[in-house]
C-alpha cells in the first residue's frame, strides 16, 4: 500500500516492458477522470460509428515504385475534424493500422474484433465511490496520473484521436472490481487503451492485471476468497489457459470444454460472453507471485 485505498507494484508485458500496476479506490476525487476515459475510448471503438472504424475500414494496401507494401486511406479529409492530426500524422497512423494488422481489407477478424470489443469494457467499468470498488491499471510509468479534463463527468466534445493519445498514452489497461459481499470480489470492465493495442506493445496483460488483484486481495483483504466474472469469450481462454482446472469454476462447463469454446469462437472471429466464473484469489495470488518471480 502506497497510500490509503491505493496498492502499488511491478510486472513485466509478455512482450518484455516494465510495467506499473495500481489498485486505486473509486472515490469522489478520482471518479470524473475515470468516467472521462470510458466515455472517450466508447466514443472511440463503437462498431460501425467511431473514427477507428473508418479508419480501419477504409486502409488499404498498395505497393510503391519500389516494391514495397504501405498502406493508405483516402478519408482524411472527411475525418480531419475527428482526428486532430496533421496529413503526415495521419498518413503515419494509417500504415501503423496497416502493419499490424488493423486493416479491414487484411481480413484479421481476431484484431478488429479486440478493438470493438473494447467498447464493451469502457461502458461497463464499475464507478461508485458509494460502494467499495476499485480500478486496477497498468501503466508505463509509475508516477501517472489520470488526465482530468474540465470539473464534468460528460464531456462537452468528443476528444480526437490526437487529443486521446496525447493525455492517455501511458496508459495501458483497466479493470473494475468491488467488493459486493463479505467473501467475494467481482470483476468487469476489463479494456486495453486502444492506441495501445494497435501499437501491439505491452502485449499479455490481462491475467497480469488479474493477478495482481489476487496478490492484493490475500494480503490486504484476507476475507475475500474468490472473484466472480463473466467475461468474453476471448478473455475466457486467457482465463482458462493461465489456470489450472482446481483453480476455477464456470457455470455448465467443465475446464476443457471452457477453453474449447472460447478457443473456437476466437479462431472463428465470433466473440460472445462466456457464464459466470468463480476463480479463487490463491490462484489468482500464485499467479502474480510466479510472474513477479520471472
Amino acid at each position: 500500500m502506497i497510500a490509503d485505498g491505493v496498492f502499488a507494484g511491478e510486472g513485466r508485458a509478455k512482450s518484455g516492458e516494465k510495467i506499473f500496476l495500481k489498485m486505486e479506490r473509486v472515490t469522489n476525487a478520482n471518479r470524473t477522470q475515470w468516467e472521462q476515459y470510458c466515455q472517450s475510448t466508447a466514443q472511440l471503438t463503437r462498431h460501425g460509428r467511431s473514427v477507428l472504424t473508418f479508419a480501419m475500414r477504409g486502409t488499404k494496401a498498395i505497393q510503391d515504385e519500389n516494391g514495397a507494401t504501405r498502406y493508405v486511406n483516402e478519408q482524411y479529409e472527411a475525418l480531419a475534424d475527428r482526428l486532430g492530426q496533421s496529413r503526415e500524422e495521419f498518413d503515419d497512423f494509417i500504415n501503423l493500422l496497416g502493419r499490424n494488422g488493423y486493416a479491414w481489407s487484411q481480413g484479421n477478424k481476431r484484431r478488429i474484433n479486440a478493438i470493438h470489443n473494447t467498447h464493451a469494457g469502457a461502458t461497463h467499468l464499475y464507478l461508485n465511490p458509494e460502494a467499495e470498488c476499485y480500478v486496477i491499471y497498468a501503466s508505463k510509468t509509475p508516477d501517472f496520473q489520470m488526465p482530468r479534463i474540465g470539473d464534468n463527468s460528460a464531456l462537452s466534445e468528443p476528444l480526437t484521436l490526437k487529443e486521446y493519445e496525447r493525455l492517455y498514452r501511458d496508459l495501458l489497461i483497466c479493470v473494475g472490481v468491488d467488493f459486493p459481499d463479505r467473501g467475494s470480489m467481482h470483476s468487469k470492465g476489463m479494456f486495453r487503451n486502444p492506441i495501445s493495442s494497435i501499437a501491439r506493445t505491452h502485449t499479455g496483460l490481462s491475467m497480469i492485471l488479474r493477478g495482481f488483484s489476487g496478490a492484493v486481495v490475500q494480503k490486504y483483504f484476507p476475507d475475500k476468497q474468490t472473484l466472480c466474472c463473466q467475461p468474453l469469450s476471448s478473455m475466457q481462454y486467457m482465463i482458462s489457459s493461465a489456470l489450472q482446472p482446481d483453480d476455477y469454476r464456470i457455470v455448465d462447463y467443465s475446464h476443457e470444454e471452457a477453453l474449447t469454446t472460447a478457443e473456437e469462437s476466437i479462431r472463428e472471429g465470433q466473440i460472445f460472453e462466456m457464464p459466470m466464473n468463480t476463480i479463487k484469489v490463491s490462484a489468482l495470488d500464485r499467479l502474480y507471485r510466479n510472474h513477479a518471480a520471472t
